[in-house]
């Protein structure tokens, strides 16, 4: 007599155990802060980085994340390259989120788990195209998972944050961008060298411009960057993080124009909490709602766990046919941008040193 199929259970695929969300058949955890073993680290901003003795992870986040966090010892995996882990295999996935980010894929005897991290689907030039995870059961962050956030296309994004700049430039005043120090701020760098601006940069983000280039992603030309020395930004584009934003740095420059790109532009709250910002670009390294509600669909799932975001996001997936529920507490508790939780106050940039 033919073996029968196992049964599939979803909660066998991943449980939230003490030290966060841990992959059973791979004794792997997911973004955890600290756990023993081994642990995928999906990308280096500083609440996904881990103080775990073991991670796994993109060459690229190795990279980031001992800038950040010291040496360690890590697993180091390239974009489709399976990898066996205890007993399941395991394949990172471009996340579209930060240089080096990953979505993770687990398969073993029991199913196909994935894990996405942040991330988002338009186009980030530091990351291949993202491609949505099959899977019998998806965790994924649902940092926007509100109708309201469907943001503007990334072309419409850059010509606004250019006229912005050419406006304040032809008043004679400063144009300060804020965008915090790992991702978007080397995306707005991207944009702003290649249509010809010279930029100085604060120096965290100085720090991790460098890091990009010595890993291979060099700045277009024909624009370039400096590191930001007081009094020397002239007729030059400031790109500074958004905890920089009432400090001298920022608030000795005059004239200036601030503009400030966050995904939270479309906040109820956005007025009053940018209200001295000239402009608040929806400019978002997270998938928006549409993209999110494409990835549930699209991935295949039969068990759908959200974190990273509001509750009814899950409930939403439910009246589209799927089996979704919100694991309200992700264990990562520190911070690193203003886009990990809704801004119930104004929200301050840690930087990465």
């Amino acid at each position: 007599m033919a073996a029968s199929k196992p049964t599939f259970d979803p909660a066998s695929l991943v449980t939230l155990a003490a030290h966060g969300l841990h992959v059973p058949d791979a004794n792997l955890y997911l973004d955890a802060r600290c756990a023993p073993g081994l642990t995928f680290v999906s990308h280096a901003h500083g609440d996904h980085c881990s103080d775990s003795e073991r991670i796994l992870c993109t060459p690229e986040t190795a990279v980031l994340h001992g800038h950040r966090r010291g040496p360690r010892e890590v697993l180091r995996v390239g974009y489709g390259e399976w990898v066996r882990v205890h007993d399941a295999e395991a394949m990172l996935l471009p996340a579209g989120h930060v240089l080096g980010s990953a979505m993770i894929v687990v398969r073993s005897a029991r199913g196909t788990m994935a894990y996405t991290g942040d991330y988002k689907l338009k186009p980030n030039p530091f990351s291949p195209p993202v491609v949505i995870p099959r899977c019998d059961t998806l965790v994924m962050e649902c940092t926007f998972g509100e109708p309201r956030y469907v943001f503007p296309p990334e072309h419409e994004l850059r010509d606004e944050l250019l006229a912005f700049v050419e406006r304040a430039l032809a008043e004679g005043a400063v144009p300060v961008v804020l965008a915090y120090a790992l991702g978007k701020a080397q995306e707005a760098l991207w944009h702003l060298a290649g249509a010809g601006y010279e930029v100085v940069c604060h120096g965290s983000i100085a720090n991790l411009n460098r890091l990009h280039e010595e890993l291979g992603h060099p700045f277009p030309g024909p624009g370039g960057w400096v590191r930001y020395r007081r009094g020397e930004i002239g007729r030059r584009v400031l790109l500074t993080t958004p905890g920089s934003r009432r400090t001298p740095m920022v608030q000795g420059l005059t004239p200036r124009r601030v503009a400030y790109l966050t995904g939270w532009a479309y906040h109820p709250g956005a007025r009053n909490i940018y209200r001295d910002c000239d402009l608040v670009l929806p400019w978002s390294d997270h998938a928006d709602f549409e993209e999110l509600v494409r990835t549930a669909t699209e991935s295949g799932a039969r068990h759908i766990h959200t974190v990273h975001g509001p509750a009814h996001f899950a409930a939403h997936l439910r009246t589209l046919g799927l089996h979704a529920e919100h694991l309200a507490d992700h264990p990562q508790m520190e911070k690193e941008s203003d886009e990990v939780v809704a801004p119930a106050r104004d929200q301050f940039d840690l930087g990465l040193g």
